[in-house]
């Protein structure tokens, strides 16, 4: 029966096409099957309004949005207020979003496509290092491990769209050495644009080093240099040179500088420190508008202070906690097992040595989040299934066999009890992460009644430092509910007069959520 299996899948496997679409598939039927015991999640980080605000003004046919009147209320984290009001991170989530909030009315539906992509991507670009058979199983173990929940699938902070672009350039990669074709150079080419416009800086660390071992490899097998211009720099050009020259004007119509990015307009703006390794002075505290962000970003220095001299532990943390996300420690076990063979894989060395140079980019950054190393993600699955095949191969009779498919028996359970557990403790386990979402559970509840409100937020000494209230959408007067920062008695009775057609309601958070209605609308 097992070798039944076997055949059965490595039949499916030889048409390409199909797995492919098998394996993009498959992780959105499995997770629109889970949506009446897991729906469509809110927005509980800070780092999430900042994306959804990111959709939202591109939904709305706008790159930025003005500045707002009495902006000092509206202030908040990860965001630009000033020159313009704007997400301070690289764009393309944030469209990916947009084009789905556009046809369904829900951003979350764009990250649930773009898993299903990036899993297909992964199957089409292991297809590219290994026999069909195993680039399957590598991308079927993606699935079962981040392709149904993960904080990828249950946030909209993701590394999702920098992952396709890692594995879209992973994957041209060895048909460019085997043979420069314009097809797989614009492959490459457009996985280092998404890179650009999610994960710059790691995605130029990314860019070079596979860019580098692209030259060494047609060095090496003595590619003609007119043939590798006329199919391959050249259609790269091609398509490269466009996507700097939009990611200029990007960035002009949001900080006002052709060569300057929001993520650093914004740090120059708040942060006291910047969040790379070799940045470890500390800047004069800005005029903070209000002891909230004052308070936040001294908080975020000391956090990184703390990081710089713990900087070994950290990272070693950080790396630990990226193999389980990508892999699980089950799977890693298994890969320890079969080191030996693994290494003498020459697929699985290229892999790892590729992973571990490009990995350089989210060690350089004072903390190194699964999604800063979202490029890399490729190149774990690839290892992922040579460790398979080197399982497999150790045994070839049917201990192997059972040996293999229970193995992926096993690396599928940290899924199964992901859907056990509640979704916010199984997207990151550390404390600031654990955030209920306050902000959307109260903004439906006011969407539901009548009228139009403005909702005047002040924390107490017990509100927790990583917990934000003050989000709004792109267009801040035109929505149904306001969100704004309580300033003192006049500043507020500025806002209050400025929304008078509003009910004002005040919202206390002190370790506990106080709303109370204020007064009603005057025009009421």
């Amino acid at each position: 029966m097992l070798a039944a299996l076997e055949s059965a899948f490595a039949r499916l496997a030889e048409k390409k096409t199909l797995a492919i679409a098998l394996a993009g598939l498959l992780p959105l039927l499995a997770r629109a099957l889970l949506l009446p015991i897991l729906p469509i999640p809110r927005p509980a980080i800070q780092d999430e309004f900042s994306y959804l605000l990111a959709s939202d003004t591109f939904a709305h046919g706008r790159l930025a949005n003005p500045t707002p009147a009495l902006a000092q209320h509206f202030e908040t984290l990860q965001e630009l207020i000033r020159p313009v009001y704007a997400s301070k991170y690289p764009p393309l989530s944030g469209l990916v979003m947009a084009a789905a909030q556009k046809l369904t009315g829900q951003p979350w539906v764009g990250v649930w496509l773009s898993m299903g992509v990036l899993c297909a991507v992964l199957c089409w670009a292991l297809q590219g290092w290994l026999p069909p058979v195993w680039a399957l199983a590598g991308s079927l173990i993606a699935v079962l491990h981040i392709g149904i929940v993960s904080y990828w699938t249950e946030s909209y902070w993701g590394g999702t769209c920098a992952a396709i672009g890692g594995a879209l350039s992973i994957g041209a990669m060895p048909r460019l050495i085997e043979r420069p074709r314009a097809s797989s150079a614009l492959a490459f080419a457009a996985g280092l644009a998404l890179l650009a416009n999610t994960r710059p800086f790691e995605g130029l660390v990314f860019a070079v080093v596979c860019s580098g071992y692209l030259v060494f490899e047609w060095i090496c097998g003595g590619a003609a240099i007119s043939v590798v211009l006329r199919r391959a720099i050249v259609p790269m050009a091609l398509l490269l040179i466009p996507v700097a020259a939009w990611m200029a004007y990007y960035n002009v119509r949001v900080t006002g500088h052709a060569m300057e990015l929001p993520y650093v307009a914004h740090d120059r703006q708040y942060a006291l420190l910047e969040p790379v390794l070799w940045q470890t002075e500390v800047r004069p505290a800005p005029a903070y508008s209000n002891a909230f962000l004052r308070d936040f970003w001294q908080a975020d220095r000391d956090e990184k202070l703390k990081a710089h001299h713990e900087v070994l532990a950290a990272h070693a943390w950080d790396f630990l906690m990226l193999v389980r996300f990508l892999l699980g420690l089950p799977l890693a076990a298994c890969m320890l097992l079969v080191a030996r063979p693994l290494w003498r894989d020459r697929v699985a060395r290229r892999a790892l040595v590729l992973g571990l140079a490009a990995y350089v980019g989210p060690a350089l950054d004072t903390r190194a989040y699964p999604h800063y190393a979202a490029s890399e993600a490729v190149l774990a699955y690839l290892l992922a299934a040579c460790a398979l095949r080197a399982l497999r191969n150790a045994w070839p009779g049917a201990e192997g066999a059972y040996l293999m498919w229970g193995a992926l028996v096993v690396f599928a359970l940290p899924t199964a009890l992901g859907l056990l557990t509640p979704a916010n403790k199984y997207l990151m386990g550390s404390r600031e992460y654990l955030t209920n979402a306050k902000h959307a559970a109260i903004e439906e509840r006011l969407e539901k009644q009548p009228g139009e409100h403005l909702v005047l937020v002040s924390y107490g000494r017990r509100h927790e430092i990583y917990e934000e209230l003050v989000y709004n959408h792109a267009d801040i007067d035109g929505s149904k509910v306001v969100w704004a920062r309580s300033l003192g008695a006049a500043k507020d009775a500025e806002l209050i007069r400025h929304y008078a057609n509003r009910d004002i309601w005040i919202l206390k958070e002190d370790a506990g959520v106080t709303l109370s209605c204020l007064q009603p609308a005057l025009s009421k």
